[in-house]
């Protein structure tokens, strides 16, 4: 029997690097999982890929900053399933470009995606979610320590760790709310930036990655979502609250 066994999850970001490994691990894990994301024809092939091999796997274009939008996803996670017991906020966005020229629109971009899609997602489902439910959000290393060129991004997931605690004191002790701070995960995220800049420059930008993390090299998503799993497991039912570090040692230097 899976550690999810008989529980309903809903993912966010599920068409991304992280998100398709975290669709597959908890539909292994014996979850019927809702998978969400504005990449309708990747979120379509993850859906055929799972229902093939015989997993309870839904996708649903969904942006997560619009309200109306989550309002009706929140109507159909209630038609489908009836409760929710598993929320995974997974979806994000990153920017690293200085403070002095990081426009109105690149700002608002990045909270309403990292800060605003986390809390409006609460908001619309945790009235689905009975005792024993689990958020678990997404945050970054750099929401607990800072990083020059990246203030948006920062600003962004530090919000999203103080969301997470105030919405489990909040919340509890009916529901569990845990955010996890990954360091720099391999994954289309980040090879996009190195990919962005020349090449020169980008080896040295992924050499410094590597270089922060104790192991020397990027993490992978299924160490990420080991902890996911986890904290949306019964296993966890005394941890809430918390922001755990996925990061090989950036954030204890």
């Amino acid at each position: 029997m899976g550690r999810l066994e008989g529980k309903t999850a809903l993912i966010t970001g599920a068409a991304g690097g992280m998100g398709q490994v975290a669709c597959r691990r908890f539909c292994e894990e014996g979850a019927r999982v809702v998978g969400v994301d504005v990449a309708e024809e990747a979120g379509r092939a993850l859906e055929g890929e799972l229902a093939a091999g015989g997993h309870d796997f839904a996708f649903v274009r969904c942006d997560v900053t619009s309200g109306e939008a989550l309002a009706g996803l929140a109507a159909r996670v209630r038609e489908r399933f009836g409760t929710l017991d598993v929320l995974y906020n997974n979806a994000g966005t990153i920017l690293g470009k200085p403070l002095t020229e990081t426009t109105d629109e690149e700002w608002e971009r990045v909270l309403a995606i990292n800060l605003k899609g986390p809390f409006a997602t609460m908001r619309a489902l945790v009235p689905l979610m009975g005792t024993g439910g689990s958020i678990v959000n997404v945050s970054s290393g750099l929401g607990l320590v800072a990083e020059p060129l990246m203030s948006a991004y920062c600003a962004s997931k530090g919000g999203l760790v103080l969301l997470s605690k105030a919405a489990a004191l909040e919340l509890g002790p009916a529901i569990r709310v845990n955010v996890l701070c990954p360091g720099v995960i391999d994954t289309p995220m980040p090879r996009g930036v190195v990919a962005s800049l020349d090449a020169d420059a980008g080896r040295e930008l992924l050499a410094a990655w590597e270089r922060g993390h104790v192991v020397g090299r990027l993490g992978r998503p299924e160490e990420v979502v080991a902890a996911a799993v986890f904290l949306a497991s019964d296993e966890a039912s005394f941890v809430t609250g918390a922001a755990i570090p996925v990061d090989s040692g950036i954030t204890a230097r």
